[in-house]
């Protein structure tokens, strides 16, 4: 792999950008492997179970007069958590990727992420369901807190991979590292979420040329083989191009802790003393 990122100095907006695309692309073998070998997985089941319950349990809905339905319903919340286990995941393989390569590991293999992840696990669970609890007491009281609280705990998993704090400790320093720039988060997610849902489009196209015919025959939804590997080509999309938006974040959360601590400035200046000493114990 050739001129690795510096992932811990401070960018612009546009670095962010720009070293949020460069570092996928540099990494496309090595980060693509992983994300379809771990993340890849429970989204799919996720989809396709959702897809079951719009088709075939919609259709005996239908046939029932819209009668209650516990296969409905239970099918409905299975799918519903595999998704956001799925989606969790695939945030926490992402970032624990960045990790890696923030370590200096060059050649990063899916079990490394793996191992790193579960290492991480329960720390993110916990802190996770916490964060969930915290936002959703802010947007019951108003919208704006709660819209507030989530731009500053997206970097809950962040701060607890890259430096392992416990879940309070990591809750405080996300509320630390982002004072002051709270808006520069927002917009660097709204962007990558417009540039995430505009590639993921082209995954979208043969779900969406479905649906359009079924609509024009006046059709109700099948699910049958085509369904099935179209929303398998759609699932695609989202693990592969979904996790650009925990990159872009990787990048902003390096850049507060640079901006706060010039963390990476100070290592650089202990290698540099070290590598000089190194040389002057070589003379003698």
């Amino acid at each position: 792999m050739e001129n690795f990122i510096n992932l811990r100095v401070e960018r612009s907006f546009s670095d962010k950008l720009n070293a949020t695309f460069t570092f996928a692309r540099q990494n496309i073998k090595q980060l693509s492997i992983t994300l379809l070998l771990l993340g890849f997985p429970l989204l799919v089941a996720g989809n396709i179970l959702l897809l079951y319950m719009q088709t075939t349990l919609q259709q005996t809905l239908i046939e029932n007069s819209g009668a209650f339905n516990w296969d409905y319903l239970s099918t409905m919340m299975l799918s519903m958590s595999l998704l956001m286990l799925g989606y969790f995941w695939l945030h926490l393989i992402t970032i624990s990727y960045m990790a890696e390569y923030a370590d200096g590991n060059r050649n990063i293999s899916p079990t490394a992420v793996m191992n790193r992840a579960f290492a991480n696990l329960g720390k993110v669970l916990g802190a996770g369901i916490i964060s969930v609890i915290i936002i959703a007491i802010g947007f019951v009281f108003l919208i704006i807190p709660g819209i507030y609280l989530s731009i500053v705990l997206s970097l809950l998993t962040l701060v607890i991979v890259m430096e392992g704090d416990p879940s309070f400790e990591a809750i405080s320093r996300c509320f630390y590292l982002i004072k002051g720039k709270w808006w520069s988060t927002f917009g660097l997610l709204i962007i990558m979420g417009i540039i995430v849902s505009m590639m993921q489009f082209a995954f979208n196209i043969p779900t969406t040329i479905i649906a359009f015919t079924k609509a024009f025959h006046q059709e109700l939804p099948t699910f049958d083989l085509t369904n099935i590997l179209a929303n398998i080509f759609s699932t695609l999309g989202l693990a592969l191009i979904y996790p650009l938006s925990y990159i872009a974040l990787a990048f902003q959360y390096f850049n507060l802790v640079e901006l706060k601590e010039s963390a990476g400035l100070k290592l650089e200046i202990e290698q540099s003393a070290n590598t000089v000493a190194e040389n002057q114990e070589g003379e003698y």
